[in-house]
């Protein structure tokens, strides 16, 4: 029988930090709130972040990414009191990044589980997520232009590569406009969907599935995936020649020859 997950945070923390093995779970815990991401969650998020992708030895086989209450995020907090605060925002904007490049950096798969909303940096979190998984029900949307904003966190050109022009156009420009998780699903944005809320749970036996996987291999199995979306095939090739002797040479415990792997 599997244990339970171990807490490592406090439940008042904006983040709950959970191990199960080789799988940690990330949960964004502003449950009052649709899980809007304030600025100490963005702090504590960032943080685990950098703390997970540079743990020596201690670093997960998969990462869980999702939100408390039956929500994944309703994107940024625009009631905290500062939110206009030029200054201010751009603290917050420096967390987002922060976020954002530790995900593409993270050395082991992420895998995003989506209940309820994905909106605004909600929707931005979960399509840095390697893999999808989202309730039926789940509604997808990017509101900014509706509240003085425009995206910034990558929506827009991962919906561009992974669903097509005509729903980012949607998503982007129509007030109030959300996509539902199966229509994703059939444009490939997103991976799987399951009946309304079991996709944690989905999401952690995939991630558990995945983890299992020899960690050289899921390191270099990752980086080539986010690595190679933009590139034209000649240089998407040189990628996965490099990632290739990266993998061979670790695996062998010897240096890849001269030029052959990637610095």
């Amino acid at each position: 029988m599997t244990p339970p997950p171990t807490a490592l945070e406090p439940a008042a923390s904006p983040l709950l930090v959970e191990r199960n093995g080789r799988v940690v779970t990330l949960t964004l815990c502003r449950p009052h709130r649709r899980n809007a991401m304030s600025t100490a969650m963005l702090e504590h998020l960032a943080a685990e972040l950098m703390q997970l992708t540079n743990s020596k030895g201690g670093a997960p086989g998969a990462l869980v990414l999702t939100g408390a209450g039956g929500t994944f995020s309703s994107g940024a907090d625009t009631r905290e009191p500062d939110w206009r605060d030029l200054s201010r925002r751009a603290v917050r904007r420096a967390h987002f990044r922060t976020v954002f490049e530790a995900l593409h950096e993270a050395p082991f798969p992420v895998v995003a589980a989506v209940e309820g909303y994905a909106l605004g940096g909600g929707l931005e979190l979960a399509l840095a997520c390697d893999l999808v998984v989202a309730g039926e029900g789940a509604l997808f949307g990017l509101p900014e232009l509706g509240v003085g904003a425009v995206p910034g966190g990558g929506a827009v050109h991962s919906l561009l590569r992974r669903a097509g022009r005509g729903v980012a156009a949607r998503m982007l420009l129509i007030p109030g406009e959300r996509v539902r998780a199966d229509e994703l699903a059939r444009l490939g944005a997103v991976e799987r969907t399951v009946p309304d809320g079991e996709a944690l749970a989905t999401a952690r036996e995939l991630a558990a599935s995945v983890a299992a996987g020899d960690p050289a291999l899921l390191t270099a199995g990752v980086r080539l995936l986010r690595d190679s979306g933009h590139l034209d095939r000649t240089s998407a090739l040189g990628v996965e020649n490099g990632y290739w002797w990266q993998a061979a040479s670790a695996a062998h415990r010897e240096p890849a020859p001269p030029g052959a792997a990637p610095s």
